[in-house]
């Protein structure tokens, strides 16, 4: 039979032993934690998404019917327009050109007879799917006005172009980062009156033809230029 002496001196042994395992297993855990923590606290790296050509959507005016100039938009100066866009900007703000008849090259050389440059409809992502903006366009003047010859005469186009930044040319730096919407333009009332004995009385058309591009010749380029042309794509760029 054990004595009372051996069993408290084997129970103080005994007691000793867990003490110095649970001293171990506190610093292995405290070497242990810094490394895991290392893992939780890392910040992870994302790429920065790709930025895409801005995608236009007219609310209204209506693209597929025709603007008529009349005389109340001519005294007034101003049409709003509401539309939608959606891209992925990447911080960088979607800007906006008014271009009247884009695609027919002027005699400086540019794809468009005049522009307008608002103000950017500032920045957003896909996710935010499409955005509403409001941009006005101010009425100026319209080539040939008053001096027509035909009914056709009275058409011209404006065109809404978006991109995340344009050149000296006035055309977008990227051809890939471009999107637009196109109306007709018709410079004229169809509510007056035609007088159809008077030959000079030319009427008011309800549509307008296709612009047709005239092939280009060693002396003379074709009268249409978009901004996709090469001649137009630098930075820098400057019509001859």
């Amino acid at each position: 039979m054990t004595s009372p002496r051996l069993r408290r001196a084997a129970a103080r042994a005994a007691r000793s032993r867990l003490v110095a395992a649970l001293a171990r297993s506190l610093a292995a855990a405290a070497l242990a934690a810094p490394a895991a923590g290392c893992l939780v606290l890392s910040t992870p790296e994302y790429e920065e998404p790709t930025q895409t050509a801005p995608v236009l959507m007219a609310t209204s005016p209506d693209v597929f019917r025709p603007i008529y100039i009349t005389e109340l938009i001519k005294s007034q100066k101003i049409i709003d327009f509401d539309t939608t866009v959606q891209s992925e900007d990447n911080g960088d703000p979607v800007q906006v050109r008014f271009y009247i008849n884009y695609g027919v090259r002027d005699r400086e050389k540019r794809p468009f007879w005049d522009e307008t440059n608002p103000e950017p409809v500032g920045t957003g992502t896909l996710a935010d799917g499409r955005r509403s903006f409001r941009i006005r366009w101010y009425y100026k003047s319209l080539p040939g006005d008053g001096m027509w010859q035909t009914a056709a005469d009275k058409c011209h186009t404006l065109t809404m172009m978006a991109s995340h930044g344009f050149n000296l040319c006035g055309c977008p730096k990227d051809p890939r980062d471009m999107g637009w919407l196109t109306w007709q333009l018709i410079d004229c009332d169809p509510n007056e009156i035609r007088d159809p004995s008077n030959p000079d009385d030319l009427g008011c058309p309800t549509s307008c033809p296709a612009l047709e591009c005239t092939p280009a010749t060693a002396d003379e380029p074709s009268n249409c230029l978009r901004c996709e042309d090469p001649s137009l794509h630098d930075e820098d760029c400057e019509p001859e």
